[in-house]
């Protein structure tokens, strides 16, 4: 039953609650105890060295009370604690963090590669597709200045033939008066020596 009794006791004065932030000892010290109240009189249950880890639980005037990662709780002095890590253990998690952000950088890094690629070929289509454009372009104008000359050159045509033809009527037309008034003049001809013809007859 005292045995009982006295784990109640432990339990309540050092809570295993470790779910407070890291402490550490301070590097300028040699040691630090951890004891089981907050007085130098109570007993030391711990010796914890520069540099030691252990979890802060609560604060208590001049003591924190805290807990070591072998469960073992108890009060410290204050000014023994620290809660900035020791170098030693920040270089193994600034390495962790440091691959961590190279492996983000890398990740990303290539992300933006395979994006630079789709924007390569992106613009190499584009740049195709204005090639193919401007020589389509060009071949229609040049479809259109060879129509544009056959235009010019029939219209040409059309006008000497219409020319040759108005050459051709006026001619004709002039070919019909003349022989008009020739044939005319002829018969006009014909019918004075027929009445000559016959006034000399009637003389006689």
């Amino acid at each position: 039953m005292q045995a009982i009794v006295t784990l109640l006791g432990i339990l309540l004065l050092f809570p295993a609650v470790v779910l407070g932030k890291s402490l550490y000892v301070r590097k300028s010290t040699s040691e630090a105890l951890v004891r089981t109240g907050p007085s130098m009189t109570n007993k030391i249950v711990v010796i914890l060295k520069p540099g030691q880890e252990v979890t802060l639980v609560r604060a208590e005037g001049d003591y924190y009370v805290v807990t070591t990662p072998s469960g073992v709780g108890g009060y410290v002095l204050k000014y023994l604690m620290t809660e900035q890590a020791p170098e030693e253990n920040a270089v193994p998690e600034l390495g962790q963090k440091t691959r961590q952000r190279i492996a983000e950088l890398e990740t990303k890094t290539q992300e933006q590669e395979k994006e630079l690629t789709t924007l390569r070929e992106e613009r190499a289509g584009l740049e195709a597709a204005t090639k193919q454009a401007e020589a389509a372009v060009q071949q229609a104008e040049a479809r259109a200045n060879q129509q544009a000359e056959l235009a010019s050159h029939l219209q040409t045509q059309q006008s000497a033939t219409q020319g040759a033809e108005a050459r051709l009527w006026f001619l004709s037309g002039a070919g019909v008066l003349l022989a008009g008034f020739v044939l005319g003049w002829m018969w006009g001809a014909s019918s004075r020596r027929s009445r000559r013809g016959s006034l000399s007859v009637d003389r006689f």
